[in-house]
């Protein structure tokens, strides 16, 4: 039986502002494929400095030009705010980026940590008194609504909403998004049902605050540890009208078993890496005993 190819769903995130660092470089593979890759860091309004992934390969599986690959390139000598200082720093435009799932496996934890990043293939030049924007509209369906609760167990009148959003080739992005305007909260939770195909709107919240903690010693000065705490957030501020998501084509239990799919995929990549690693030392060494 053929595989239901479901209807890829809108996930557009748009950024503008100074480019605080650059580090897109060119680079071949185990294969000798040449690609480029690597992040620009963004500042947007509030100071937030958003990271922004690129990776294309230079030639398409057909062997033709890959076109992202050719526009891409020409950012590895694009100057930053680290190259040559915030005043001089270009403001790039992020054009049509998505939120992409960058779920790995843990091995701390034991499983699969759900996980997003901005990727992006349309990257051009602003015009230097051009506003600033982050903003995103994601489509998908809702697997769950949860209260944030504290460390303590105290409400943080603060809510998660769990997305599943259908990409390319039936892969399915499991994002959550964060809502704690009144309005919204009252809006959502009122009308708001999983297994609804919904619309939502917000900004990227992405913030490091710093804290210093004091080691006391027996005499002397204390010594100082920096840590610093990064939160990245998919904020909520608009929303559109619930609709029955298996109407629409999607049914919230076979999107769910495509995310255990993808999520049984990493641990297999991952469990074959470990097992190619342990092999290699193995090998190197029984090599140190002669």
């Amino acid at each position: 039986m053929a595989k239901t190819e479901l209807k890829q769903m809108r996930n557009a995130v748009n950024i503008r502002g100074t480019l605080m660092d650059n580090t897109v470089e060119l680079k071949v593979d185990s294969k000798s494929r040449k690609y480029v890759s690597g992040e620009l860091e963004v500042m947007t309004d509030n100071d937030y400095i958003i990271p922004i992934s690129v990776f294309a390969y230079e030639l398409k599986n057909s062997g033709e030009k890959n076109g992202i690959y050719e526009r891409l390139v020409k950012l590895v000598d694009v100057q930053s705010a680290r190259t040559v200082g915030i005043q001089k720093a270009p403001k790039v435009d992020v054009q049509n980026a998505r939120i992409e799932d960058n779920s790995f496996y843990s091995e701390r934890d034991n499983k699969v940590i759900n996980n997003w990043r901005i990727g992006a293939s349309f990257i051009r030049s602003a015009a230097e008194d051009a506003m600033n924007a982050n903003n995103f509209e994601v489509q998908g369906i809702i697997a769950s609504i949860k209260e944030v609760i504290d460390r303590e167990g105290n409400s943080t009148d603060s809510y998660d909403l769990k997305l599943l959003n259908v990409g390319f080739g039936n892969r399915v992005s499991e994002l959550t998004f964060r809502f704690d305007d009144p309005d919204a909260v009252n809006y959502i939770n009122n009308n708001y049902n999983t297994g609804d195909f919904v619309t939502l709107c917000g900004q990227i919240i992405y913030e490091q605050h710093e804290r210093v903690v004091e080691k006391e010693l027996g005499f002397g000065e204390p010594i100082k540890q920096t840590y610093t705490n990064t939160i990245r957030l998919l904020k909520i501020t608009a929303g559109s009208a619930p609709e029955d998501g298996e109407e629409k084509g999607y049914v919230l239990k076979d999107l769910q078993g495509i995310v255990v799919s993808q999520n049984n995929d990493i641990i297999e990549k991952y469990n074959a890496r470990a097992q190619l690693t342990a092999a290699a030392t193995k090998v190197a060494g029984a090599n140190l005993l002669f």
